[in-house]
């Protein structure tokens, strides 16, 4: 795993999406890098798997049921962190949903972005727009910097110990989105809506990362390719696609778990606006 390859992180991490597949593997990850964790999802019984499964302290944990299409609630969710825990470090924004299986002239126009039906452009874009500008205030509020970021290894050369503690001191955060191999291209048969969402994503990552990343916050996202997760496994033959990838085989949600650990590390301080593909040579 990635966490034995780099020190604990320590902090508070926020994840959306927690109760399965990537979110739970991610949330699971960061509590074992020592971070505080503020999970969320309307899967109120999703949420406590995590927490069990995971093996995650309760008391360095707190969890929210809300909808992310709700705005009001996704302010109030980000804004108590730093009131309740003292700061806000990380924000990870796993939550998300594929759309219906249609061509994407066949989708019903109320389906991609309106009440009362799953919203694909308001889950999977306009929701994370609003969690990354609520995300970025709370994490630009004072705060010491992260113990786990001044890097005070001996084994260090005191050049890069002194690099290192410069880095902390202006590092006020890091926000992982998802994206997906779809921000990239559109694949035959893919949804419509599902696409266009993800390159918004792209879009909205890039924004971050220029206007705040001269403020100390860096943003990038994971653009996952195929993944075994429990969406995914309903799907007749899905573990068999890993057969047309050059490494041979599906992902599954440790592999991007620990690629969102490092983007949320020290060691990949120099990492901005990048959107990561973890796809297994898909798109090569």
């Amino acid at each position: 795993m990635a966490l034995q390859a780099f020190r604990k992180i320590g902090g508070v991490a926020l994840v959306t999406g927690a109760a399965s597949g990537m979110g739970r593997a991610t949330a699971q990850t960061l509590a074992r890098a020592g971070c505080h964790l503020v999970l969320t999802d309307r899967n109120e019984a999703g949420l406590e798997t995590t927490i069990k499964e995971g093996g995650i302290d309760r008391g360095k944990c707190l969890t929210s049921v809300l909808d992310v299409r709700d705005d009001g609630a996704a302010e109030e969710l980000v804004g108590s962190i730093p009131k309740k825990l003292g700061r806000l470090d990380f924000a990870v924004n796993c939550a998300g949903i594929l759309g219906p299986d249609r061509t994407f002239v066949e989708e019903p126009l109320e389906y991609i972005d309106q009440d009362p039906t799953p919203k694909v452009l308001s889950i999977n874009l306009r929701a994370q727009l609003v969690f990354n500008r609520a995300q970025v205030q709370a994490m630009l509020l004072p705060k010491d910097p992260l113990h786990s970021f001044l890097a005070e290894d001996p084994a260090l050369s005191k050049e890069a110990r002194e690099q290192r503690q410069a880095h902390a001191q202006r590092a006020k955060g890091a926000i992982v989105n998802f994206a997906s191999v779809s921000s990239y291209r559109s694949f035959p048969g893919a949804h419509g809506s599902y696409t266009i969402s993800k390159h918004g994503i792209k879009g909205l990552t890039r924004v971050m990362a220029t206007m705040y990343g001269p403020q100390g916050i860096r943003t990038n996202a994971v653009a996952p390719g195929p993944i075994l997760t429990p969406l995914t496994n309903a799907w007749p033959g899905f573990e068999d696609a890993g057969a047309y990838l050059p490494l041979r085989r599906v992902g599954q949600p440790q592999d991007v778990a620990d690629l969102v650990a490092f983007l949320c590390s020290e060691e990949s301080s120099f990492i901005n606006g990048e959107i990561v593909a973890i796809d297994g040579g898909m798109l090569a």
